[in-house]
C-alpha cells in the first residue's frame, strides 16, 4: 500500500467515526437503544475528534522512522501484550431512564454571563466552592415521556478557576456541588488558558502514547512512556505563555497541520477530567480538548522534537501489541 493510499484510508476511518458520531446522536434523541461499544464511542468523542493515526504521511522524520533509529532508553522497545474482549461488542444497554439519571444530567446545561456551560456529571466540594455569583432556572427534557421539567439553581465560582471558564451549581433542596464548563471559551493565549483553570495546580499528566510509521516493518508503532516528570513536561511544553490560540473546532479536523502522534494522557479532578488529552504534532502543533472543545498552539518543531529525544531517552518505551483475550502470555506494566 502506497503512502498516499494509506493516508485516504486513515482519513476515511476518521470520516467514518464522525458519522458513527452523528447516528449515536440521533438515537439519543430518539430514546433508541445503544450498543455498548457505541456508548463508549460518544464518551470519548472531545478525544476522538483530536486523536488522527499519522500512517505515513509525515516527512520530516518526527513520527516516520526505521526501528534502528528509535534511539530509546534501552535502544528497543520492550513488548506489552493487551488484551483485547470483543465479547461485549454485541451487547446493547439502554440510555438512562429520567428517574436514573444523576440530577446534573437531567439538567445538563445553564446559562451564565452570556455562555452556555455544560455539565461535567462531576460533584466538587465546598471547600473548592468560592461565592455565589448568581442564581438561575435550569431545565432539562425526558426523551421518553417527552417532558420538559426545570430546577432552580445557585451559581458559584470554583476556587482558582476563571468564571468565564468553569462554574459549579448547587440544586434547590440539594447540598452538592456540580461542575459545568464553557466549552465555548476561547483563550486568546497559552497563558492566559493556564491562568483561567489554574492548571499549573490542577492538572497532572500520565501515560504519554506515542505513534509512529516503522518504515523497516511496515507497520504503524504504537509505544507507551509511564511516569515522565511532570515538571520536565511543564518546562519543555509550556515555556512560552505568549503563543496564540490559532486552532478552533469550526477548523477542519483531518488537516496537515493538525495531524498527531504523540498524545499525553491528563487529569484535572477539580472539574472531573480523567485520561483526556494534551497532543503534540509533527507540524510542531500543542493541541488539546480540555474544557471539550478543541485549542491549538504552536509550539515549534524543534521543541517537539526536543521532548520526543527526551522521553526517548530518560524513559522505558512499552510497544503494545494487541492479543485476543483467549490468548495467554500476558505480560504486566
Amino acid at each position: 500500500m502506497t503512502n498516499k493510499e494509506k493516508l485516504k484510508s486513515a482519513i476515511e476511518r476518521d470520516v467514518n467515526s464522525m458519522n458513527n458520531y452523528n447516528e449515536i446522536i440521533k438515537k439519543i434523541e430518539k430514546g433508541e437503544k445503544m450498543k455498548k461499544n457505541n456508548i463508549w464511542k460518544l464518551c470519548f468523542v472531545p478525544a476522538l475528534i483530536l486523536f488522527v493515526a499519522v500512517v505515513g504521511i509525515c516527512n520530516n522524520g518526527i513520527f516516520t522512522q526505521k526501528l534502528d533509529s528509535v534511539n530509546s532508553k534501552k535502544d528497543k522497545w520492550i513488548i506489552k501484550e493487551v488484551k483485547t474482549d470483543k465479547k461485549n461488542e454485541s451487547e446493547t444497554a439502554e440510555i438512562p431512564k429520567w428517574d436514573e439519571m444523576p440530577i446534573s444530567q437531567q439538567f445538563g446545561e445553564v446559562d451564565y454571563n452570556n455562555g452556555k456551560y455544560t455539565s461535567r456529571i462531576s460533584k466538587i466540594s465546598k471547600e473548592d466552592v468560592i461565592k455565589n455569583i448568581g442564581n438561575t432556572t435550569l431545565t432539562g427534557y425526558d426523551t421518553y415521556t417527552k417532558t420538559t421539567y426545570s430546577k432552580k439553581g445557585d451559581l458559584y465560582s470554583i476556587k482558582g478557576i476563571n468564571e468565564n471558564s468553569a462554574i459549579a451549581v448547587k440544586f434547590e433542596g440539594n447540598s452538592e456541588y456540580y461542575v459545568y464548563v464553557n466549552s465555548n471559551y476561547r483563550p486568546k493565549t497559552l497563558g492566559e488558558f493556564v491562568e483561567a483553570l489554574n492548571l499549573k495546580e490542577n492538572i497532572s499528566f500520565g501515560t504519554i502514547y506515542y505513534n509512529y510509521w516503522d518504515k523497516g516493518a511496515n507497520e504503524n508503532i504504537n509505544v507507551e512512556f509511564y511516569n515522565v516528570d511532570n515538571e520536565m513536561i511543564w518546562q519543555k511544553l509550556f515555556s512560552n505563555l505568549n503563543l496564540e490560540n490559532v486552532y478552533s473546532d469550526n477548523d477542519k479536523y483531518i488537516s496537515d497541520n493538525f495531524s498527531e502522534s504523540i498524545d499525553i494522557s491528563v487529569n484535572i479532578p477539580i472539574l472531573g477530567y480523567e485520561k483526556i488529552s494534551i497532543s503534540l504534532t509533527d507540524k510542531g502543533y500543542l493541541l488539546t480538548n480540555i474544557l471539550d472543545t478543541g485549542k491549538g498552539f504552536y509550539i515549534g518543531k524543534d521543541k517537539v522534537q526536543e521532548f520526543l529525544d527526551y522521553i526517548k531517552k530518560n524513559y522505558d518505551g512499552y510497544k503494545i501489541v494487541q492479543i485476543e483475550e483467549s490468548d495467554n502470555n500476558m505480560v504486566n506494566e
